[in-house]
């Protein structure tokens, strides 16, 4: 009679777990993964336009927690289908951003449908969140920054994942290193050009931000320039991924504004950008404010500056990451005008030493010249 009992016990045992019943291997736990937007140089001039790392193999029911690293703005959007957003719209002589790029929408969660936004994400170490509630394939991209994509590949539920996350920290950073050090050779390779104009002034050409390979350079190049009045400067922006402004103003006086707040009652605030389009003339000669307006990628704006005097500006844009310059304007030369010897402290035989010695460097120069080869 025991021995009966016990089979049966036994029996029923076997039957539970090959069934499935309660014996079966606990549900695998959701997990939350970490991930990075953006990263930057200590100084904020070279910028990582990019998620890190691109891709991220999750499983489904997981969250990915996204973490801004620079001091910067992006956004982290999906977008299944349609187009997105415009990210800025004009109104009148300003432009606003719309809600739907500047605010968080679409919920917590993502299954493969609908627009599902961040919002904006400004300044190092802010935070977003999204559970991803069903298996498949899913880009995403930065709704300011073009060329900013990543991808999420969501498993099914229980699947065995392929990198930890400390592999995938270690991913991340080895991409962020590269965007960080191919933004730095696009700075060394950003050169200051000039040519003569038809009066006999000159214009120079300054680079205004360089970038590509979802890395940016967010400094005008050179930072300092010394012209003589008459002079004009042309700024020609070289990155695919960035607007910026050439905006003078009164050093004394406050930055001006890139976005502004417009409180609209119960809802959301409207975001204005007030110095999108251009403002004042295009020949520099005061303290008052000069812009350019927005610059998209590859557009250019001159300004001439008739006055001697030293005159500042900014990218309106990028002044969080300190991108400013400076114009230092000379008086011009009279026409016909010999150019003046150095001061040499009333020694008279001074002159005639500066004199033999211009004569000996002229003369080495035109010996150095006849070594050259002739241009092919």
């Amino acid at each position: 009679m025991i021995l009966s009992v016990v089979r049966l016990l036994i029996e029923a045992t076997l039957a539970l777990a090959i069934g499935g019943g309660a014996l079966a291997a606990p549900a695998q736990t959701a997990t939350t993964w970490n991930a990075m937007v953006g990263g930057e140089s200590a100084d904020h001039a070279l910028q990582a336009q990019a998620f890190l790392p691109t891709q991220i193999t999750i499983n489904q029911d997981d969250t990915i927690t996204w973490t801004t690293g620079a001091e910067f703005v992006h956004t982290v959007t999906f977008l299944s289908e349609g187009t997105p957003p415009p990210v800025a719209a004009p109104e009148g002589n300003i432009v606003i951003q719309p809600a739907a790029t500047a605010f968080p929408s679409g919920g917590p969660s993502y299954d493969g449908t609908g627009f599902v936004n961040s919002g904006l994400l400004e300044g190092k170490g802010k935070t977003y969140s999204l559970t991803f509630t069903k298996a498949g394939t899913y880009g995403y991209f930065c709704l300011l920054h073009p060329g900013m994509v990543g991808q999420v590949v969501v498993q099914a539920a229980g699947s065995a994942y392929p990198l930890t996350q400390a592999q995938i920290d270690a991913q991340a950073n080895a991409e962020l290193y590269a965007k960080l050090a191919s933004a730095n050779q696009d700075l060394q390779d950003s050169k200051l050009t000039s040519k003569p104009n038809t009066d006999g002034t000159t214009n120079y050409t300054v680079v205004n931000g360089a970038g590509g390979n979802q890395a940016s350079v967010l400094r005008f190049v050179p930072v300092d320039l010394t012209v003589k009045a008459g002079d004009s400067v042309t700024w020609l922006g070289n990155d695919p991924h960035e607007v910026h402004t050439v905006t003078f103003y009164d050093p004394a006086g406050k930055v001006p504004d890139f976005i502004v707040p417009q409180p609209q009652g119960s809802g959301p605030p409207k975001l204005v950008i007030p110095h999108a389009a251009p403002e004042n003339d295009t020949a520099v000669d005061s303290q008052d404010l000069y812009n350019s307006g927005l610059l998209l990628p590859g557009q250019s704006y001159t300004f001439s500056f008739p006055k001697p005097g030293t005159y500042t500006y900014v990218c309106v844009v990028h002044a969080p990451q300190g991108m400013f310059g400076k114009i230092v304007v000379e008086a011009a030369a009279a026409p016909g005008a010999p150019a003046s010897l150095p001061n040499t402290g009333g020694d008279a035989a001074a002159p005639l030493l500066l004199l033999l010695g211009g004569g000996l460097l002229l003369l080495g120069a035109l010996v150095r010249g006849t070594r050259r080869r002739p241009a092919n």
